[in-house]
């Protein structure tokens, strides 16, 4: 009975979490992604509606400030796109937290951004990527969805 009910508890963790790819500069990865109503990629997102993200890294140096870029790429071209300005820093962005971070910690990430895309019924990659204060990746991952 015991495993049953643990299985229970930990099946859901596993299926909530989306699966992404390595960024080409090879930095680390999150420890895991959430993305509201996605489960695997692409993402089926209809143009100008709201990303809604979630993810939990590990902090892999020290850094008092923290930059949030998102990238959009078809094959790749990168597609012209920015942050708003607001969400460009980071550490406005973290749970129950701002900054600065320590290494070694764990740290929960909050992104709520408008889809775009140059046009509709396009399948893009996205890059994610927060950045100490050296310019140094403190996590950089790619997903793809489909904006309709």
């Amino acid at each position: 009975m015991f495993r049953f009910v643990a299985l229970s508890i930990v099946l859901p963790a596993l299926v909530v979490g989306l699966a992404v790819r390595t960024c080409p500069n090879n930095a680390d990865l999150p420890l895991e992604v959430r993305v509201v109503d996605c489960y695997e990629e692409p993402c089926v997102i209809a143009m100008g509606d709201m990303v809604d993200m979630d993810l939990d890294f590990l902090v892999n140096r020290n850094s008092a400030t923290v930059n949030a870029t998102l990238d959009i790429y078809l094959g790749n071209f990168r597609v012209p796109y920015d942050l708003p300005e607001d969400q460009r820093n980071a550490c406005n962005f973290f749970k129950d937290r701002g900054c600065p971070i320590q290494e070694g910690e764990q740290i929960n990430y909050h992104l709520q951004t408008p889809a775009s895309a140059p046009f509709a019924n396009v399948t893009v990659d996205l890059e994610l990527q927060l950045t100490a204060d050296s310019g140094d990746p403190l996590f950089c991952f790619r997903s793809s969805a489909r904006i309709v």
